[in-house]
Parts: C-alpha cells; sequence; structure tokens
C-alpha cells in the first residue's frame, strides 16, 4: 500500500505515519519538507499551490490519501477560503493520480450554515471530499490531545506559571476528548477500508466538562493557580497579552465560542481509547505537560516565541 499524508511529521499526521511505516510506502505533504522525523522511512514532499501539478509526483501511485491540512486562523495572508481552494487542489490532484481512498480530518459539528468560519470552513471541505468521486471516510474528532497538542500543553503552561487561570463562564460546556493514540488507531480502521463513505465524530470513553478537565490538568502538574471565572471578553483580553508577550495567538474569539457553545462536543460519537484521566496519569505526561510553551506561529509560520 502507497500511502500519503498531509502533515507527516507532525501532531496528527506523525502519528497516522508512525502506524504505517512498518507496513506501507509512506509519504509525506508539508510545507516543511527538511522536518522529516522519519528519515529515509518516508518520502516528504513541498506544497505547491502556486503550480498543484507540481505536486502530481506526491500523488503518483497512491492508494490512500490522508488529508488534515487546514488553518486555525486567518493569519499572514492565508485564510480559510485559502485553505477550502487548497483542499480543492489537493483533491483534485487525488482524483487525477486515481487515489482509491481519501481519509479526511475535519472537527465535530463542522456545519456550512455556522456563523464561525473554522467550523463552516471544514464542512465546505468535507463537501468536497464527499463530491470528488473517491472513496472516503471524514473523521471529526471534536478535541484529540497527546504529545505535541497546543491547547491542553498550554493550559498546563499557563496553570505551572500563573497565580490565577481565567475560565470563561463557568467552564460548565461539555468536550470530548479522544487521546491521539486513540485517534491514530480510528484512522487506520479507515485507512485499512473501514467506515467507506461514512462522516463519523469520534470521541474518547468519557465527556467532561472544560472546568474539570482544567481541574485535572492543575492536579496534574501539581498547580497551586485559583481558577476564577470571567466573561469571556475579559478572558480574551488576558490572552491577547498572554499572545503579545509569547508572540502567538493563544486562542481566538472565535475558538472561544466554539468551545462554550459545545462545538467540541458531538451527540453519539464512535468513542475509543483511554480516557483523558487514565491518559494524564500514564508516566511521563504530568511531568511533560506545560514544561515549555507550543506556539502556533511558531510550528506554521516561523516565528521565534518565548518558550519558558
Amino acid at each position: 500500500m502507497v500511502a500519503l499524508i498531509t502533515g507527516a511529521s507532525g501532531f496528527i499526521g506523525g502519528a497516522v505515519a508512525a502506524r504505517l511505516v512498518d507496513r506501507a510506502d509512506v509519504r509525506g505533504l508539508t510545507s516543511h519538507p527538511a522536518k522529516n522525523r522519519f528519515g529515509a522511512r518516508v518520502h516528504s514532499f513541498g506544497y505547491d499551490f502556486d503550480d498543484p501539478a507540481r505536486m502530481a509526483p506526491a500523488f503518483r501511485g497512491v492508494d490512500v490519501f490522508v488529508n488534515s491540512y487546514y488553518v486555525r486562523f486567518n493569519y499572514g495572508g492565508l485564510t480559510f477560503d485559502d485553505a477550502v481552494a487548497r483542499s480543492r487542489m489537493l483533491i483534485a490532484q487525488a482524483r487525477e493520480a486515481g487515489v482509491r481512498r481519501i481519509v479526511h480530518v475535519s472537527v465535530s459539528n463542522a456545519r456550512e450554515t455556522s456563523d464561525l468560519p473554522y467550523y463552516a470552513n471544514k464542512a465546505r471541505i468535507e463537501r468536497l471530499v464527499a463530491g470528488s468521486g473517491i472513496d472516503a471516510t471524514i473523521l471529526r474528532p471534536a478535541l484529540v490531545v497527546g504529545h505535541g497538542d497546543i491547547l491542553i500543553n498550554n493550559i498546563a503552561y499557563f496553570l505551572r506559571r500563573l497565580p490565577v487561570f481565567t475560565m470563561f463562564g463557568d467552564g460548565s460546556y461539555r468536550v470530548q476528548p479522544i487521546t491521539l493514540d486513540a485517534f491514530a488507531d480510528v484512522a487506520l480502521e479507515a485507512i485499512d477500508g473501514a467506515h467507506r463513505n461514512r462522516t463519523i465524530a469520534v470521541a474518547g470513553p468519557a465527556d467532561w466538562t472544560f472546568l474539570d478537565m482544567v481541574r485535572a490538568i492543575r492536579r496534574a502538574v501539581r498547580s497551586r493557580a485559583l481558577i476564577v471565572r470571567a466573561p469571556a471578553w475579559a478572558a480574551l483580553a488576558g490572552l491577547s497579552v498572554a499572545g503579545s508577550l509569547l508572540r502567538d495567538v493563544v486562542l481566538t474569539g472565535d475558538e472561544v465560542k466554539g468551545l462554550t457553545r459545545e462545538y467540541l462536543y458531538s451527540i453519539d460519537p464512535l468513542r475509543r481509547g483511554a480516557d483523558f484521566a487514565e491518559w494524564l496519569a500514564a508516566p511521563g505526561v504530568a511531568a511533560a505537560l506545560g514544561a515549555r510553551y507550543e506556539s502556533e506561529l511558531a510550528r506554521h509560520f516561523h516565528t521565534s516565541p518565548a518558550s519558558s
């Protein structure tokens, strides 16, 4: 089997690639071909959205295309509309190359009618995948947690360093964490032909309120920070200051709206893997969590934020 994975050295793509390198010919498609943590076991290709035909060699002979290409927010001239247009190019390349299957990573509650561009444009890409004529599985995780994740790590980072952690509202809104290992296992099932032509919400074994998640992280990293409830605008103002100091975008207003509106919660998802509490208690997790800041801009836009 030949598998092409967007971001094969990244967070989700890397977890999927790790499961395939010993049983398939794995290729990666990335903005940073030189950053290949698998060495010769994964052949890296660079994106070329100015001339999509130059990406054809990456798709040639591919059986399965695992796609998680997207952006978290508009930044540096790159917009959600650009992400949709670029996804259209990738899907067109897959179709022209005769790719047999697409496994696409979306997000819970993707809806084109949403007033939150992140979710609305995720849904637009889902429509492109579903209309490609290629067998496809669309996976909709709510919150994937694991080594290299940004949200949970940075919550721990602030809990370790600040005397007060500001909660958006009362924190009672529900979220559905799934471990990176469990999500990669579901993706592997889809790669092997399960869940064909389906859109599936995926989650861990238990639902959590956001407040309970923050409390669990605080216990795990032995923080004494006081958790204080505040209006979203006040908490966002604090995050804006933190972002300026760290030279990053910590969270956007739309991300906070999605969180508090329970967009990270789905009814009757496919449930897999360890519970969030079990993951936190696993050897080495708490010690590493929040030890350094994980920057979205440093990861994708080559900035150099503070890391301690």
